[in-house]
């Protein structure tokens, strides 16, 4: 605020200063609006407001320098959620708890905002580049497919195969798609770019995967595995929705296709011969270290458009819509290559379940605790799913349920924590921003699993399916993990270089914007 603009309200008023880190720092107020305007109904003990001279019934007057009077408490809210930095909030107290004659800035009356950037032309400009990936993707796969490829044998098929692969389309579409409508400005790209993507990769990974195991044929099963290769890509896409262009992320679901199908084929299945039958390694341990290695190759969230990464009550409630199609089909997925043993598929999708039930159970508790009585929905639209993460790696293991139980619940304690205490340092020591937090929900519950499934192939260490003994299962499962973790942050940091690195076509796009990419009703 210009100093010069000061001048005598009243005793009653009061400017207070507090630093929010970033967006997602929480100050704690709780505000109610009346016939008198916005109040502080509540301070959160231990928060940034409860440290500072802001009492409950305090009146709210400005944040930073913009007047609040006739706005809602949630509209104040959202304002003061979406600032950055200093944030300075003026109150006006009771008369009896206020001091004597003080200056305090006059309230600059709200602006409207004037945007230098012409989001037609940003755009127009990509428009050319976006296509010809786009097309020659199409191309390429269009000649694979008619000169390389034929049908499986008719005797390898079943409906159960079908059902299967449109359980998981279900969760990469919708439950993927709309888990990261929580951006109340990015909806239309979260659930379209979700699906340009998953097209996009799958018709990679059908030729790249078949390719790498000599097989050319077009079967329920490469699709189903094109489906996995998918929803690595889209895990990655969670660490960069919103701040990598439609561009870029089309470059990376073709680049991430080939190393994703590396580690897979030659890595964990091939060299290691590890168990994996859910993917916790090869799918939600590559796809969340590949996508937050490109984030950090990205650089940090320095643009005015990052007060765009903020979420409404109807984002959020979209969002929770997509954790809960991700629950409700993530055993078929953990199951999905088990359909023709009905004991192997009967422990799939048990453990499956009972792992969930435990993070969702973890989940809830630690949001309420963390929060004062009071739910996350960032927590409970991701963490709940965290159980599913986890114990893919060893879901075929006749572990017992209680085992598999115990599994989810450290899985949804660990992502809870990561979100509250490990995402805000990241950000703030080493300038990683993951937007969609996939490092608390599929990267922590993902190294739990894989640590775990050291130990607990030797609760079935006479299981059919292991391809080592007793005394050597464990050494390579430890293998695949730290090969995995490796191969993923090497490739995607260089991807991220390749393809992120800060542009300077790029550095005027504003993040987290439907209008810039999509024809908006004016």
């Amino acid at each position: 605020l210009n100093p010069s603009n000061m001048s005598l309200i009243s005793s009653a008023s009061k400017s207070t200063v507090l630093e929010k880190k970033n967006v997602t720092t929480r100050l704690g107020i709780v505000f109610t609006s009346g016939a008198d305007g916005v109040k502080v109904s509540d301070i959160s003990p231990n928060s940034l407001a409860d440290e500072s001279d802001i009492k409950v019934g305090d009146k709210i007057l400005a944040i930073n320098g913009q007047d609040v009077n006739g706005m809602s408490s949630k509209d104040t809210a959202s304002l003061l959620r979406k600032s950055t930095g200093p944030v300075t909030i003026m109150t006006e107290v009771d008369e009896e708890d206020a001091p004597s004659d003080i200056e305090a800035p006059l309230i600059e009356p709200v602006k409207e905002e004037s945007s230098i950037i012409d989001e037609h032309a940003i755009a127009q400009s990509m428009s050319g580049m976006l296509g010809s990936v786009i097309l020659a993707v199409q191309v390429v796969a269009a000649a694979a497919f008619f000169l390389m490829f034929s049908y499986g044998k008719t005797e390898d098929f079943t409906t159960q195969q079908y059902i299967i692969f449109r359980d998981i389309m279900v969760m990469l579409l919708l439950g993927f798609g709309y888990l990261m409508t929580f951006l109340e400005k990015y909806g239309l790209s979260a659930v379209g770019l979700t699906m340009l993507l998953t097209a996009l990769n799958m018709e990679c990974n059908l030729i790249i995967e078949n390719l790498l195991t000599g097989r050319f044929t077009i079967s329920m099963e490469s699709l189903i595995n094109a489906e996995f290769s998918a929803a690595t890509l889209l895990i990655s896409f969670g660490a960069l929705i919103g701040r990598a262009t439609p561009l870029q992320m089309c470059v990376l679901a073709i680049a991430e296709s080939l190393f994703y199908a590396l580690n897979k084929v030659f890595i964990v299945f091939g060299l290691f011969n590890a168990e994996d039958v859910g993917g916790t390694l090869t799918i939600h341990m590559f796809g969340a270290l590949f996508g937050l290695a490109a984030s950090y190759a990205l650089g940090p969230q320095n643009k005015e458009s990052a007060s765009n990464n903020a979420a409404s009550k109807v984002s959020d409630v979209f969002a929770l819509v997509g954790t809960t199609l991700l629950w409700v089909y993530w055993p078929s997925f953990v199951g999905a290559t088990e359909s023709g043993d009905d004991t192997n598929e009967m422990h799939c999708l048990i453990n499956t379940i009972m792992s969930l039930i435990g993070s969702t159970g973890a989940a809830f508790y630690l949001s309420q605790y963390l929060n004062h009585g009071k739910f996350d929905a960032v927590h409970i639209q991701n963490s709940t799913l965290a159980g599913g993460v986890a114990i893919g790696a060893t879901a075929r293991l006749a572990m017992g349920p209680g085992v598999a139980f115990m599994v989810g619940l450290a899985a949804g304690s660990v992502s809870v924590l990561g979100y509250f205490y490990s995402s805000p340092y990241l950000e703030e020591k080493f300038g990683l921003y993951d937007t969609c937090g996939v490092a608390n929900l599929h990267g922590y519950p993902s190294l739990l699993g894989g640590l775990l499934s050291i130990f607990l192939v030797f609760l079935d260490s006479d299981a059919d399916f292991l391809m080592h003994g007793i005394g050597s299962q464990f050494i390579y499962q430890a293998l695949a993990v730290a090969s995995t973790i490796v191969a993923a942050i090497s490739s995607g940091y260089m991807t991220g270089k390749l393809v992120l690195g800060n542009p300077a076509s790029f550095v005027d796009v504003p993040d987290y914007e439907d209008a810039v990419w999509w024809v908006m009703e004016e």
